[in-house]
């Protein structure tokens, strides 16, 4: 199958590539000439792309995939999603699949007091709330913790000790004031049939973390925690892959954090204990069958290290004048 990943300088992108570069022909994408992962694929398959915010986007990567023959397109960077995902109809006119969840589900996720609302009473949730000038007037108690609405990573977060740590945030609603859960960090990756059956969860331990990327991390069978990113995928409307995080709270519930709507940096773990999530994904574009019931995982621990990829510097000269 020939399928344009975009993002290519990211932990996903490169993921995705490692489940299917050897099978498929891949087309890596990114607007920085130096992402490591267009040099992964030989130069036809590169490309250099506007970034993700931009209106020129869509436009950019339509007819990239009607000059390149693409059947399929994944976009891996989360600015990137939505517009993508609005233009499913001029895609599917020439032939694109897009195997990623519907715009109504990514406007929820990207902004994370829609998310809990969307979940409330139906998943342990974090007690919330958007940060105005009425709602700091009533915090009693420290800690507690803020995070942008929209953004991704670990941008912008940051530990609520002090009243004058709180008088430092702003208070228009932008930000998002919750409860601190001081456990650990795990995350749960999902994949989502087309016709919305979960079949799989496998939740992760993230043992460290770097630049928002879990750098050692291992994988555990957590029932309960299956259950409520299950819960939390068919609430929203997850199709696809998707990433659902949870801190555990001082009562040892695990409680929702954010729901990231694509192929997370971390999926080589996921797929070495059992399930290849982008497999499953072209086997749904291609008309294969899927499991119909939840697939079964081994746990497993990895830690990630740096490796080099050489070339001539002449292949990076000719992707800065795609620019």
């Amino acid at each position: 199958m020939r399928i344009l990943i975009t993002g290519a300088g990211g932990a996903a992108a490169v993921s995705v590539w490692k489940s299917l570069g050897a099978e498929h022909e891949l087309h890596m994408a990114d607007m920085d000439p130096l992402a490591a992962g267009l040099y992964l694929v030989p130069p036809d398959r590169r490309l250099i792309i506007p970034r993700g915010d931009a209106a020129e986007l869509v436009p950019a990567l339509h007819k990239a995939c009607q000059e390149r023959r693409i059947e399929a397109l994944l976009p891996t960077v989360d600015a990137e999603l939505a517009p993508v995902a609005a233009a499913h109809d001029r895609f599917a006119a020439i032939g694109v699949a897009l195997p990623i969840s519907p715009v109504e589900c990514l406007r929820i996720c990207r902004d994370k007091q829609l998310l809990m609302e969307a979940v409330q009473g139906k998943v342990p949730i974090p007690a919330n709330e958007p940060l105005t000038q009425a709602a700091a007037a009533r915090v009693d108690s420290f800690p507690r913790f803020a995070k942008p609405r929209e953004g991704a990573g670990s941008r912008g977060v940051a530990k609520i000790n002090s009243r004058a740590d709180l008088d430092k945030q702003p208070k228009d609603g932008s930000v998002m004031l919750q409860e601190y859960l001081p456990g650990e960090e795990y995350s749960v990756d999902v994949y989502v049939r087309r016709d919305g059956r979960v079949i799989a969860a496998v939740p992760r331990d993230r043992m460290k973390i770097d630049s928002g990327i879990a750098v050692a991390s291992r994988t555990l069978n957590l029932p309960d925690l299956m259950q409520s990113a299950i819960r939390t995928a068919e609430v929203i409307g997850i199709r696809g892959c998707a990433n659902v995080q949870f801190k555990r709270a001082a009562d040892g519930v695990f409680k929702l954090l954010e729901v990231n709507p694509r192929f997370p940096g971390t999926l080589p773990l996921t797929t070495a204990a059992g399930i290849d999530m982008p497999k499953l994904m072209v086997a749904e574009l291609m008309g294969r069958p899927v499991p119909d019931k939840l697939m079964p995982f081994k746990e497993l621990m990895v830690v990630r290290y740096w490796t080099e990829h050489f070339f001539d510097a002449k292949e990076w000269e000719a992707m800065c004048r795609q620019r």
